[in-house]
């Protein structure tokens, strides 16, 4: 498990250093945007929490996002201590092409697997992931 873990990861940061972005960044985006489909609202303090960060180090992050042009921070109507975080368009590409590169992984597990063999794998995964957050 330990080597498929560690190429998949080496294949994502070919994929983000192509792009010039660390997991950290793309995390947030990917959080960013999931939380927007879903109608929620995301501030800096949500990004801490979501990436288990100190303030400082998303703080950091957030202004790199900004100068790269992938997300902007607006004011809270009422509160000018609250920033939302909103992806731009070129943050939202990202997103995308970062769900095609993840579907051409999971497609890459799958086509080495048999119908039944992913059914069990699926099975394992369900399992190890519940026990890893019990």
């Amino acid at each position: 498990m330990c080597y498929v873990n560690r190429e998949m990861e080496r294949r994502n940061s070919e994929n983000l250093a192509a792009v010039g972005l660390t997991s950290a960044q793309l995390q947030t985006l990917v959080f960013v945007h999931r939380s927007a489909l879903s109608g929620k609202k995301v501030c800096q303090r949500d990004v801490e929490r979501e990436l288990n960060l100190r303030a400082s180090s998303v703080s950091t992050m957030l202004s790199n996002l900004t100068a790269e042009g992938y997300i902007t921070r607006n004011f809270a109507e009422g509160d000018a201590r609250t920033k939302f975080i909103e992806l731009t368009e070129k943050g939202e590409d990202l997103c995308l092409i970062n769900r095609e590169l993840m579907d051409k992984c999971d497609a890459m597990i799958q086509d080495a697997l048999t119908e039944e063999e992913q059914e069990r794998f699926k099975e394992l995964l369900i399992k190890i992931f519940n026990r890893i957050n019990s």
